[in-house]
C-alpha cells in the first residue's frame, strides 16, 4: 500500500511538471522511486520475518505453559490421591486414638471443670491479694483444647494444695490499701487464712477485679477492732481473732446492718416523739423511786422517834393526833383520813401520767405503722414493685416506730406496776400508824 502511494505522489509529481522536466529528471524520479520500492520491499520483509520468529516463540511459550499445566495437573493429582490417603489414614488413627483412650476423654473434661472451679475459688481468695497471677496457669488449662498432660495435672493438684496449705497461715506482707475517703496507701496487711485480712486494726474487703484491698467504711464493734489490732502488733504465739467463715459475706452484712441512731432516724419524727416520751416516762420513774425510798426511810424512822416531824407522812400524821389531843375520836378520824388521802396523793403523784405515756407509746408506734404502710403503698403506685429498695423507706418507718413504742410501753408499764406496789404498801402502812394513833387515842 505504500508502494502505490509513492507511485501515485510520484505520478502526480511527473504530470503537474510535465510540461517542464526533462528527461533526466525523470529517469531519475523513475529511479528514486524503484529504490524507495526497494527499501519498502526488504522493510516488510524484515517485519514479517520478526512477526514469524515472534509467532514461533509464542509456540514455545504456549508449549512450555501446557507442560507446566500438564505437570501441574499431574501433581495435583498425586496430591489429591495423597490427601485422601492421609485423610483415611487420620481416620484410622483417630478411631483407634479414641479406642485407646477410653475413659481419659472424661477425665480430662473433669481435669478441665476442676482447674475452671479452683480458677474462680483462686481468683477470688484473699491470697490473690498477696500472690498475683497464680489462677492464670488454671484459666489457660481450664479453656485449653489440648489434652492436659501430666505435668498440668501435677501442677493443678499444687495449686489446690497450696490454697489449703494458705487456708492456715498468718501472714503479714506490704499491699495497697484504698482507705475510705479514696486514696491509696502502701501498708502492712496481716492475713489470716483466707478469710479475714486487717491493717492498722481496720477490717479490710478484697476486690478480686481490681486485685486490691478497701479498708471498709464501717468497721464492726470495736471489740472485734481492738482483736484486729492486737493481732497486727503479734509477731509470734497466740493472739484472738474474729474469722468469717464465709470470706467476707457475713462481715459485709454486719458492717451494712444499722446502727441504733440509725435505727431511730428510720422511725421519723414519730420515732423521735416516742422517744421523748420514753424519757420523760424515765424522769418520772427516777424521781418518784427516789421519792419513794426517801419517803420510806423517813417512815422508818419517824416510827422509832417520839417528835412528829413534817418532813415525812408519818410524822405529819402524828402532828395533826397531838394537836386534836382533846378532840374527840371522830374528829381526829376524820382529821387523819384526809391527812392519810392527802398523803396518798402526794406519793401517787406522777404515776398517772407515768401510766398515760406507757399507754400513749404503741399507740404512737401504731400511727408509725400506718403512715410507714401508707408511704409503702404510694411507692408502689408510683414506681411498682420491681425495685424493693424503693419500698424499703416505709417499711422500716412501720417496723421501727412499732418497735419503739413497744421497747418505751413494755418498761414503763413494768416500773409503773412496781412503783404503784410501793405507793400501795407505804400508804397501807400509813394507815396502819393511823389505826393504831386512833387507837391509842381512844384508850387516852
Amino acid at each position: 500500500m505504500r508502494l502505490s502511494l509513492c507511485i501515485a505522489l510520484v505520478a502526480g509529481q511527473f504530470f503537474a511538471s510535465a510540461a517542464d522536466a526533462s528527461i533526466e529528471d525523470i529517469d531519475q524520479l523513475v529511479e528514486s522511486v524503484r529504490q524507495e520500492a526497494f527499501r519498502e520491499a526488504q522493510f516488510d520483509e524484515a517485519r514479517i520475518e520478526r512477526f514469524l520468529a515472534a509467532r514461533e516463540e509464542q509456540a514455545v511459550l504456549l508449549q512450555d505453559a501446557r507442560d507446566a499445566l500438564a505437570r501441574a495437573n499431574a501433581r495435583a493429582d498425586a496430591l489429591r490421591v495423597e490427601y485422601e490417603t492421609n485423610e483415611q489414614t487420620l481416620t484410622r488413627y483417630e478411631g483407634e486414638l479414641r479406642e485407646r483412650a477410653g475413659d481419659l476423654n472424661d477425665l480430662f473434661a473433669i481435669v478441665r471443670q476442676t482447674a475452671l472451679n479452683a480458677n474462680s475459688v483462686l481468683k477470688n481468695s484473699l491470697v490473690a491479694a498477696e500472690q498475683a497471677g497464680r489462677s492464670e496457669f488454671l484459666e489457660r488449662l481450664g479453656k485449653g483444647e489440648q489434652p492436659p498432660s501430666i505435668d498440668d495435672i501435677k501442677q493443678l493438684w499444687t495449686n489446690v494444695l497450696s490454697e489449703i496449705s494458705e487456708s492456715g497461715k498468718v501472714v503479714t506482707f506490704n499491699n495497697t490499701v484504698i482507705k475510705p475517703q479514696g486514696e491509696e496507701a502502701e501498708q502492712a496487711v496481716t492475713r489470716v487464712g483466707v478469710f479475714t485480712a486487717v491493717s492498722n486494726g481496720a477490717y479490710l474487703r478484697y476486690l478480686p477485679d481490681s486485685r486490691k484491698l478497701v479498708e471498709l467504711s464501717r468497721q464492726p464493734p470495736a471489740r472485734f477492732q481492738r482483736m484486729a489490732a492486737d493481732l497486727s502488733r503479734t509477731d509470734s504465739g497466740v493472739a484472738a481473732m474474729a474469722l468469717d467463715p464465709s470470706k467476707g459475706a457475713i462481715l459485709s452484712l454486719m458492717v451494712q446492718s444499722p446502727d441504733v441512731g440509725e435505727r431511730v432516724q428510720q422511725g421519723g419524727g414519730i420515732g423521735y416523739l416516742i422517744l421523748i416520751l420514753g424519757g420523760v416516762g424515765v424522769l418520772i420513774v427516777l424521781r418518784r423511786a427516789i421519792g419513794l425510798f426517801l419517803a420510806k426511810r423517813a417512815v422508818e424512822q419517824q416510827a422509832n422517834s417520839e417528835d412528829p416531824s413534817e418532813s415525812n407522812p408519818l410524822g405529819r400524821l402524828q402532828r395533826i393526833m397531838v394537836e386534836h389531843q382533846g378532840d374527840d375520836q371522830e374528829a381526829a378520824a376524820i382529821r387523819l383520813d384526809e391527812q392519810l388521802a392527802e398523803e396518798s396523793s402526794l406519793l401517787n403523784r406522777g404515776l398517772p401520767t407515768l401510766a398515760v405515756l406507757a399507754a400513749v407509746s404503741p399507740l404512737l408506734g401504731l400511727l408509725g405503722t400506718v403512715t410507714g404502710m401508707i408511704e409503702t403503698f404510694q411507692s408502689i403506685t408510683l414506681f411498682g414493685t420491681g425495685d424493693p429498695k424503693l419500698m424499703s423507706g416505709g417499711i422500716s418507718q412501720a417496723l421501727v416506730t412499732t418497735q419503739l413504742g413497744l421497747a418505751v410501753a413494755i418498761p414503763l408499764v413494768l416500773l409503773h406496776s412496781l412503783l404503784t406496789g410501793q405507793v400501795n404498801r407505804l400508804v397501807e402502812k400509813l394507815g396502819k400508824h393511823n389505826s393504831d394513833m386512833l387507837t391509842n387515842h381512844g384508850l387516852g
